[in-house]
């Protein structure tokens, strides 16, 4: 029975992956800038109050922004994003505050726009923007994290899904590649139709090198759980979930799902918001189709097949 039910599986979630694969030939690449023929043309002083240059060590040219006043705003230029945008970049902070904005604007003024994601180093420590406040961004011992080593280079990576509102941030050691802080799946502070504006700001002095912002499709999604449930002498709990992969090979769960049962069966049933599967005592075993429904990514439903086993 189970080699019957697992080729009928694999059948399925194959429909499904190959059947949502992107209309999309290839990533749209806004900036691409490792500053190597000395332009720093792609960015632009939006505040007047700061200068940039391009500077040398033993691994290439980076661009260097100071301030000449108070903070500066420098703005990558020509973007627009409607799906899912990468922005990557590597930093070496100065003793002073810096952070990186994300956001949909809509005009010039400070209330004419809204943040999708924002990171900040403030006073040494790591905060990032979510849901109209600054939250910690904790080390993998639960601490409070804090770049206090003004000689160190650091890739700073953010993920903005623009269908689903949020955001993720990687902040890895450049010359190790271990990643030191991350959050997942945050809220935007408010709903943007688009991300038009990138911007490294800061009240001192900050190099940057290696800035890649680019939009990609997501280009399969299915769904993923237990395959096999058993009925014991309670109810046993399983949960499902979506889980899609975009044109970078980056897999991330799919949000704000609604779970179905195809067929009513008998001791059996879905959480229509969560994705958890109740088995009852009195089920009955045998195959049972799940279907979930995302409109966000997708028009279609996909299904996932179980088999219920005693």
């Amino acid at each position: 029975m189970k080699k019957r039910i697992a080729t009928i599986i694999f059948t399925v979630i194959s429909f499904v992956i190959i059947s949502s694969y992107s209309v999309y030939a290839e990533n749209v690449v806004f900036i691409n800038d490792n500053f190597e023929n000395l332009s720093t043309s792609n960015w632009i002083d939006n505040t007047g109050r700061g200068t940039k240059t391009v500077e040398q060590n033993e691994d290439g040219k980076y661009m260097v922004l100071n301030s000449t006043s108070s903070y500066f705003n420098y703005q990558a230029n020509n973007i627009y994003s409607t799906r899912r945008l990468y922005c990557s970049a590597d930093i070496k902070f100065d003793s002073g505050d810096s952070e990186i904005q994300v956001r949909e604007s809509r005009d010039v003024s400070a209330s004419g726009f809204t943040m999708a994601g924002r990171l900040r180093k403030r006073l040494g420590y790591l905060e990032y923007f979510t849901n109209g406040k600054y939250e910690k961004m904790n080390d993998s011992n639960g601490n409070w994290i804090k770049l206090s080593d003004v000689s160190k280079w650091y890739t700073i990576r953010m993920v903005l899904d623009i269908k689903t509102n949020k955001y993720s941030i990687y902040v890895i050691d450049r010359q190790a590649q271990s990643v030191l802080t991350k959050v997942e799946n945050v809220d935007f502070y408010g709903e943007c139709q688009y991300i038009n504006y990138f911007a490294f700001s800061s009240s001192s002095k900050l190099c940057v090198d290696n800035v890649r912002i680019e939009e990609v499709e997501v280009k399969k999604i299915g769904v993923e759980g237990e395959v096999y449930p058993k009925i014991t002498n309670t109810n046993s709990t399983y949960l499902y979930k979506v889980k899609a992969v975009d044109d970078n090979n980056t897999e991330f769960i799919v949000d704000d799902v609604k779970w179905y049962i195809s067929k009513n069966k008998t001791g059996i049933s879905i959480d229509e918001k969560t994705g958890l599967l109740t088995v009852a005592p009195n089920a009955k075993p045998g195959p049972v189709l799940i279907k979930a429904e995302n409109l966000k990514y997708s028009t279609k439903s996909f299904f996932f097949l179980i088999d219920i086993e005693r």
